[in-house]
């Protein structure tokens, strides 16, 4: 059914102070928004905002496209002096030395840390998500020319072990920039962690492949954690802002971002809305990118949880896109976390939403996207990856998901794929 303008419900404030969460929930880690307000900008409690991080290093110009191949299962090995393994359990979010063996390439003095937070974090005996920084300790170290890699935890929120693999495929056919994908048996010590994604990180390297000019500010959009179960999500919104995480770039002291938020809130709702956010926001690009959230089912994303995303200001318009990150919550039903995609939380796309002539883009970038979903076959790859994975999936000593679990997880989301496009011209009502 067409989604009619006047359903829409906001997406709410940000809370003043960060929310309470209960400690089992596996869902949004923010509590519904009352359906009656428009979204308002408010500030949170002085919260300080985290460091800045920036790095300058040599240009490399290497092939990488052998680490993000779907179609191998890659080895690596982490071995930890008996000081890094205690931090590692003291502050999982603190880079401790290690060695890594990635095939038959060994680095030394390479950063690991565990990746994760509500939701997702596991301790070091459970199957944790980790981090691989290769110039955290030594400067300018690369491994063919990456700065780092991020290893997700199959098994453990994705039962499927395909969901990321599949998603960002979406995502770049669709032309947004997204990161690359591969797998991995992962030991520690010599203990098998069992198979992991390969995730390529968003940094100086992922910029120079997907951006024709590199040298723009690159923030990262997920929620600010403050311990437990509080935390405040991100948003363009006055005092919210200044909470993004500068990755890549220059420090401007987040102008670039704020100017999103000022623009946003002098002009929501108005009849002029497209037009004057246009100056500021790609919205070929954040359209098309919406398209692809909403047809992959991530509920833990920009749209529906304002969750799980980059900001890349391209230097030669000045513009705002938008790159996906952490898709383990995919092939999702929006309604199973009491959300809409005919009301989306993120504020950017809830005032879209709203805007009849955003809205009609906002349409024809889904139509659009049909067709390159029917074209990119992603059953077809699909089905060359399960096979490639089913045996390290059975012996997967870390995996909190049944084989049979696994098997009935790929079974829904192979049938998601072959019914999605249907699903999508229902929605819009093409």
């Amino acid at each position: 059914m067409l989604p009619l303008l006047l359903a829409c419900t906001d997406p709410g404030s940000t809370p003043a102070d960060p929310v309470s969460v209960d400690s089992e929930a596996e869902a949004p880690v923010e509590s519904s928004p009352p359906d009656s307000e428009a979204p308002e900008d408010s500030e949170p409690a002085e919260p300080e905002p985290p460091e800045v991080t920036e790095e300058t290093v040599p240009d490399q110009e290497v092939d990488t496209s052998w680490i993000f191949d779907d179609g191998v299962i890659h080895t690596i090995s982490i071995e930890l002096p008996t000081s890094s393994t205690d931090g590692l359990i003291t502050e999982p979010f603190s880079y401790v030395e290690a060695t890594v063996e990635f095939d038959e390439y060994t680095i030394e003095d390479v950063g690991v840390r565990i990746r994760g937070k509500i939701g997702s974090l596991r301790p070091l005996s459970g199957k944790p998500k980790f981090k691989l920084d290769f110039n955290q300790f030594v400067e300018d170290q690369r491994f063919f020319g990456l700065e780092g890699l991020s290893l997700n935890a199959g098994g453990v929120i994705d039962c499927s072990f395909v969901k990321e693999n599949l998603s960002y495929r979406l995502f770049r056919e669709a032309g947004i920039a997204a990161p690359r994908t591969s797998f991995a048996r992962v030991s520690l010590n010599g203990g098998d962690y069992g198979l992991y994604i390969i995730i390529e990180t968003p940094d100086d390297r992922f910029l120079d492949r997907t951006q024709e000019d590199s040298s723009g500010n690159l923030y990262d959009g997920k929620y600010v954690w403050y311990g437990g179960y509080s935390y405040v999500l991100l948003d363009f919104m006055l005092g919210v802002d200044t909470l993004f995480q500068l990755e890549e770039g220059t420090d401007v002291g987040h102008a670039d971002v704020m100017a999103v938020s000022q623009a946003l809130t002098a002009h929501k709702g108005t009849a002029g809305f497209f037009g004057e956010m246009d100056a500021l926001v790609d919205w070929e690009q954040f359209l098309m990118f919406q398209a692809v959230e909403q047809w992959v089912g991530q509920n833990d994303g920009y749209g529906l949880n304002r969750n799980n995303y980059r900001l890349y200001f391209d230097p030669m318009d000045g513009k705002l896109e938008f790159v996906p990150w952490d898709l383990d919550y995919s092939f999702l039903y929006d309604y199973s976390w009491g959300r809409s995609w005919s009301s989306p939380t993120g504020h950017l796309a809830y005032w879209c939403m709203v805007d009849s002539a955003c809205y009609s883009e906002r349409r024809q970038a889904s139509k659009e996207l049909l067709g390159i979903a029917e074209s990119t076959d992603l059953v077809g790859h699909m089905d060359e990856m399960v096979p490639l994975i089913v045996a390290d999936i059975a012996s997967d000593p870390r995996r909190e998901c049944s084989v049979d679990s696994a098997r009935s997880e790929q079974a829904r989301v192979r049938a998601w794929l072959e019914s999605q496009n249907a699903t999508m011209e229902a929605f819009w009502g093409f």
